[in-house]
This record gives structure tokens, C-alpha cells and sequence, in this order.
């Protein structure tokens, strides 16, 4: 999972290719704007960039551009994936939150996610050493426990 994560976030690298997008951009005489073919939704090409870092900017900037493709949003785009959400709910349907042991179920640990990308989530989902938690807080709680060393006092004691 650390994988996935450092990939996602890693800003050196995506603000430079950010950086290089917005000079392609610039030298464009006619960006393209796009909406989710789904829902209509507005679509930014920086959002396009994030979730597909394996390409370069000049490579993104290509597929924006291209008439004859479309694009959907996250959320439409899992839709079109339910069939293979529903896949990994059978083999788990809910995990526990690492923090609170709050149970969560996987539809909206993955919307709260939304970043991830099928197999992502299905790596994570199955994984039982992934670090699972039912929101923002309970991993910045998890996090700061951990580096003040508290947290091992507090599952020993569990």
C-alpha cells in the first residue's frame, strides 16, 4: 500500500509534470474543455494528470485533446467497475477501522477513497496488514499515536 500512496503524493515529481502540462496548455489555441460523458460533471485536466502519473504530460495532454474519446468522472467511471466492486465485496463485504474498530463497509471506504483505482482498492481491501480507517480523523489520530509511540501501550491493551 505504500506503494500507492507515495505514488499519489509524490509532489516533486507531479508538480513538475503539472508544470509542464500548463506550458502545453498555454501553447495551445484551443484547449479543450470536457465533462463526464455520464453526468456532466466538469473534468480538469490536473485531476486527469493525478490519476493517471504513469504518463507524461505530453501524453495526457494528447488524450484530452483527442475528439473521439470521452471521459467520466471517478464516481461514473466506478460505476461502469461495479461489477468488479461487487467481485471484492464478496470476498469481504465490511473491514475494520484500524483506529476506533469502527466497521466500514466498502462502498464508502471507497468513496471516501476515490482516488484509488479498482485494483488499488482491491489490493488494499484484501490485504488484512493494510491500514484501514473510517475517516481522515481516525488516521490522524492513528499517525500521531504512532509517532509518539502510544499506540503499541494501547492494542496491547485491547
Amino acid at each position: 500500500m505504500d506503494i500507492i500512496f507515495y505514488r499519489k503524493i509524490n509532489n516533486a515529481q507531479l508538480w513538475d509534470k503539472i508544470q509542464k502540462l500548463r506550458e502545453l496548455i498555454k501553447s495551445s489555441k484551443t484547449f479543450k474543455k470536457r465533462v463526464c460523458w455520464k453526468c456532466g460533471k466538469d473534468l480538469n485536466i490536473y485531476d486527469f494528470l493525478s490519476d493517471n502519473v504513469e504518463y507524461t504530460p505530453k501524453a495526457i495532454f494528447k488524450l484530452w485533446q483527442n475528439p473521439l474519446l470521452e471521459f467520466h468522472c471517478c464516481e461514473c467511471f466506478k460505476l461502469l467497475k461495479s461489477h468488479e466492486l461487487r467481485a471484492i465485496e464478496n470476498i469481504s463485504k465490511t473491514r475494520k477501522c484500524l483506529y476506533c474498530g469502527k466497521e466500514i463497509d466498502l462502498y464508502t471506504y471507497n468513496k471516501r477513497n476515490n482516488y484509488l483505482k479498482i485494483y488499488e482498492l482491491k489490493e488494499i481491501w484484501q490485504d488484512p496488514k493494510a491500514e484501514i480507517f473510517c475517516d481522515s480523523l481516525c488516521r490522524k489520530k492513528y499517525n500521531r499515536e504512532a509517532s509518539r509511540g502510544v499506540l503499541n501501550l494501547k492494542f496491547k491493551n485491547r
